[in-house]
């Protein structure tokens, strides 16, 4: 099969926040099982979901290549058919074609045409489950399964060009408690929603400090703060006596979540308010400085390694001792209403994987 004709497959199993991954797996394992791979299902017993490993069977497998296999839910703005893969010029419209069903429609069909029993080195194939949730999947995978790997390459969408990091990301939640009065007498209660606003006062002047910390690799190359949720109150006449602020933000170094966490910590104990604080989600930047793997990766796709401002699955890798490098074929309209792949993109990824695999596997 040729690459678009994988990845129309691919588009047509729904794999919306991975309710059900069975169906895709159940091909990558039929598609891979001929090609000499040996498939390990390794289910969670929890939620029944599938993370896949496909191995092939030779010395040390030195190179993994790594992708999800859940999309993000399509919108009412799609006007292609998100779930059948729609030619138009250049383009193929369908959802996750560019994240990351094109990716994995790319190591498949390279997959297919490379002699692998020319290689030296071994191979792994790894498919996740819930990247665009919770990444739990990957997650679940990493504690379960010891890949005896020394590179990863996750194909998320990059345009072909190598990103050799991903940002941290720490999700906090804040339950403000105030003391409910009557409208009216405004002075006998402590409002909730006041006590919010002057917290989040204090936390942006908190970032225009942390912001004095940069890495050049990132294109926005300081940590950001997202003031994402906040909800209060009830009755138009009764001084609100509960506020709750959700807030995340994304770093640039591997200390800087945790010491972000401690200041914002400080900042609320100084203000000598009732709160309920929850760190949600805490994921380390992934940032890699294998010299000779990133060298490798410069030079089959002639471009200089850069680090993307979103959080990957790359974090989880690197923090099992992984060197991993994100690459993969796109056209930037990850989670977007129409998106879409190039044929183009499709034929470069088939041809860099296929100089990936022979440089590092040979």
């Amino acid at each position: 099969m040729k690459t678009a004709q994988i990845l129309e497959k691919l588009v047509k199993f729904n794999t919306v926040d991975d309710k059900d991954n069975s169906g895709i797996t159940k091909f990558l394992s039929t598609f891979l099982t001929p090609l000499g791979f040996k498939i390990q299902m390794v289910k969670n017993k929890t939620n029944n979901k599938i993370n896949l490993l496909a191995k092939y069977n030779k010395k040390k497998p030195v190179l993994t290549f790594s992708g999800h296999t859940d999309t993000v839910p399509e919108t009412t703005q799609w006007t292609q058919d998100p779930f059948n893969l729609t030619s138009k010029g250049d383009k193929l419209y369908g959802l996750g074609t560019s994240d990351m069903k094109g990716g994995i429609a790319s190591i498949l069909a390279t997959i297919q045409n490379t002699n692998l029993n020319k290689l030296n080195k071994g191979l792994n194939l790894v498919f996740t489950y819930g990247e665009e949730v919770d990444l739990s999947g990957v997650q679940d995978f990493l504690k379960k399964v010891k890949l005896k790997t020394k590179y990863v390459i996750l194909a998320e969408d990059t345009g072909l060009k190598p990103r050799t990091g991903s940002k941290g990301a720490y999700a906090i939640k804040i339950e403000f408690q105030g003391k409910a009065a009557h409208g009216s007498e405004v002075n006998k209660g402590v409002n909730a929603i006041l006590i919010a606003q002057e917290f989040i006062e204090k936390v942006k002047k908190l970032f225009v400090k942390v912001q004095q910390q940069k890495n050049s690799l990132f294109a926005i190359p300081f940590s950001t703060l997202n003031i994402a949720k906040i909800a209060g109150g009830d009755l138009i006449n009764r001084v609100p006596a509960y506020c709750c602020l959700d807030l995340e933000y994304r770093t640039v170094t591997q200390i800087q979540g945790i010491r972000i966490y401690q200041e914002i910590l400080k900042i609320l104990q100084a203000m000598n308010c009732k709160f309920k604080i929850s760190l949600d989600l805490q994921i380390r930047p992934m940032i890699t400085k294998n010299k000779d793997f990133i060298s490798v990766l410069e030079k089959i796709t002639k471009a200089k390694v850069y680090g993307g401002n979103g959080t990957t699955e790359g974090s989880f890798y690197s923090k099992y001792g992984y060197d991993c490098i994100i690459l993969g074929p796109g056209s930037g309209m990850a989670h977007e209403p129409n998106e879409f792949i190039t044929k183009n993109q499709l034929i470069e990824a088939e041809q860099v994987y296929k100089k990936v695999i022979t440089t590092i596997c040979k």
